[in-house]
């Protein structure tokens, strides 16, 4: 494939060197946090089994980062944090002149440099012009929705358009895929605007494979650990509404109140899935005592406009002998609306339970 692409004028090496550079670096960063949140542990991680054959001790030898000793969970106060900011962190740049100086076979198989460690200086790093070519590249081909393009790739795609660029392959390689100019332009018009958030392009990405790995934490009653992998997240990316999301979430069993504050940064940042989030709130209120507030959180989600069926997916519910556990939910404002009825009857409030099991059953119809 790669002979194929290159014969057609489209360097595949460029194309993995400097188009995905992001996503391989993100994937070379999962690897060393995974084993740092697992203190040294390389057995039977959760999440791994997608990685055969990836060295992790020879990644931590080549990025001078010291393994850490295998030891009891972590401790409360989330030591690892300092050790992934100061040891991991710093091997960004490394991981990038690695990137760029190693054949396509090693990035495509994730083989960690032959040559020892990799020398914490190798030169001048890409040029952004044309990592942001190669991008485009990548979303022009590989991504199916322009909401999911780069908006820097939908610029460049507008302006070889209007032929004032230069695409990083012939122009008959690049009609293979027909690009609307004017859906192009209404993209751009809504990000101007309103300021979407961009969603990226590759999987799996850093956010994916957090999720994934604290998923498998999770489902261990390891909540704290699982917390920490995305603490490590909003500490790289602290805009982020997904990884706030998300590290509330863990959180929820732990300790509700820091838990709390999470969601609802996460709610302002303008988390993607509102009645999920405010389910989550919900817990947390539920957990400290504040039915009240609980139910106000849920009566406002409760009222945003029904544009779309609500999947659900890993929330957490109440056992009857105390403490939480994780469920599959098929549709969020039903199950928002059964822990509602569910606060209410513990509190006594009989016209309440009343009227939110009779929402629980509710479907309405997608607007």
């Amino acid at each position: 494939m790669a002979r194929e692409l290159s014969a057609r004028g489209l360097d595949a090496l460029s194309l993995a060197r400097y188009g995905m550079r992001s996503e391989v670096a993100e994937i070379v960063i999962g690897i060393l946090m995974i084993k740092a949140v697992y203190q040294g542990e390389t057995e039977d991680l959760p999440g791994t089994e997608e990685l055969p054959g990836v060295d992790i001790a020879r990644w931590h030898a080549a990025l001078g980062v010291p393994p850490l000793q295998p030891a009891s969970p972590l401790p409360r106060g989330f030591t690892w944090l300092a050790y992934s900011k100061e040891q991991i962190f710093p091997s960004i740049s490394r991981i990038h002149r690695w990137i760029e100086a190693v054949p396509l076979d090693d990035l495509v198989s994730l083989a960690p440099p032959r040559n020892g460690e990799l020398p914490s200086s190798a030169g001048e790093t890409a040029d952004h012009g044309l990592i942001e070519h190669y991008t485009w590249a990548v979303d022009h081909f590989a991504t199916t929705f322009y909401t999911e393009w780069r908006t820097k790739s939908l610029h460049l795609a507008l302006r070889w358009l209007d032929g004032d660029a230069v695409p990083p392959c012939p122009d008959e390689l690049m009609h293979d895929r027909p690009i609307s100019r004017g859906e192009i332009e209404a993209e751009i018009a809504k990000r101007a605007v309103y300021g979407e958030p961009e969603t990226g392009s590759s999987e799996p990405s850093l956010v994916h494979e957090m999720t994934r790995h604290a998923d498998g934490l999770l489902r261990q009653g390891r909540h704290r650990e699982a917390a920490a992998v995305f603490e490590f997240g909003t500490r790289h990316r602290p805009d982020d509404p997904t990884l706030r999301n998300n590290l509330g979430f863990c959180l929820i069993p732990e300790d509700p109140r820091e838990a709390l504050r999470h969601l609802q940064a996460a709610g302002d940042m303008g988390y993607k899935a509102p009645l999920t989030n405010a389910y989550n709130q919900m817990c947390c209120f539920a957990g400290i005592g504040r039915s009240r507030a609980a139910l106000n959180v849920a009566e406002s989600a409760w009222n945003l406009p029904v544009t779309h069926h609500t999947p659900g997916g890993h929330l957490w519910r109440r056992k009857d002998e105390g403490g939480w556990e994780l469920f599959d939910c098929d549709d969020t404002r039903s199950s928002l609306a059964g822990l509602a009825a569910s606060i209410a009857a513990e509190e006594g409030w009989g016209d309440e339970e009343a009227t939110w099991r009779s929402r629980s059953a509710d479907r309405p119809a997608v607007s």
